[in-house]
This record gives C-alpha cells, sequence and structure tokens, in this order.
C-alpha cells in the first residue's frame, strides 16, 4: 500500500482517495478507519460540554439509565441511549460487550478467557471489562481481523 500526502495552500479540506483494483476487504478496513476518524461525540463534565473524538473514549457505560463515555483519564457523561450510540458508531470498533457496554476493541491491551464463557479484557489504562458470554464471538472474531 502506499500513501501520498499533498499539500496545497488552495485546499480547503481532506479529501482522501482510494485507488485499488477491486473494493476487497483490507479496502473497506481502510473506509471504516477514516470514518471513524470523522465522527464526533459530545460528553459533559460539571455541565460543561466537550467534544470527543472516538479514538479518545475507551468505552461506554450505562449506570442508572445514564450513559457515561471512559477516556483514559475522564468520565463524561453522554446524552444518547447505547443503542443510538451503536448506530453512530457502525462499521467502526466499537462494540457491544454486554447489556450496559459498549467498548472500543482498539483500546484492548489483552484478555483472558474467563468463568462461564465470559471474557475479561484489560484495557490500555488497566481497567478491566468483562465481556458477556453473548459478545464472546464477534469480539474474537475482530480480533482475529474477521469481521464481517
Amino acid at each position: 500500500m502506499k500513501i501520498r500526502v499533498h499539500e496545497s495552500p488552495e485546499i480547503e479540506e481532506i479529501e482522501v482517495v482510494i485507488n485499488c483494483q477491486t473494493k476487497n476487504e483490507h479496502v473497506v478496513e481502510i473506509e471504516r478507519s477514516l470514518t471513524y476518524l470523522n465522527k464526533i461525540i459530545t460528553g459533559k463534565i460539571d455541565g460543561r460540554s466537550y467534544t470527543l473524538s472516538p479514538n479518545q473514549i475507551y468505552y461506554f457505560d450505562t449506570i442508572e439509565n445514564k450513559v457515561f463515555a471512559y477516556t483514559k483519564e475522564h468520565v463524561y457523561e453522554i446524552p444518547l441511549k447505547l443503542y443510538q450510540l451503536e448506530e453512530i458508531l457502525d462499521s467502526t470498533p466499537f462494540l457491544r460487550i454486554s447489556k450496559n457496554t459498549i467498548l472500543n476493541v482498539r483500546k484492548i491491551r489483552s484478555f483472558e478467557s474467563s468463568i462461564n464463557g465470559r471474557m475479561e479484557a484489560i484495557l490500555l489504562n488497566q481497567e478491566k471489562v468483562i465481556v458477556s458470554r453473548k459478545y464472546v464471538s464477534e469480539l474474537k472474531q475482530i480480533l482475529g481481523g474477521k469481521r464481517g
């Protein structure tokens, strides 16, 4: 794969063009990666709103009907439901891993099987999250590079 960057003061907006022989799985993954970088999530801390890029977010969790986004250093309240976040983050590295949690799989440092078919993932910030049995096979597919 070749990557070229062309800089010009006349260019007002970044445009990415993918030239390929056929649109295969690798090309689709490149497209997903690029759209992932273009999304914005708004979160609040103490009444102040912040814009977050999905690549900053480790996971989303629901506690007492409120949704929170966890980053390396902060926890933001998000004014959306988990199903709405799933729609926004479709075709990104985010995956539902339990009834209450959506995980950014790019933030996983390591993982291992746990009791009752569940999985424990240790994130880059050393937090541990449990992947419910229902979602383990999809996560294994993604981590193995076989996401469809």
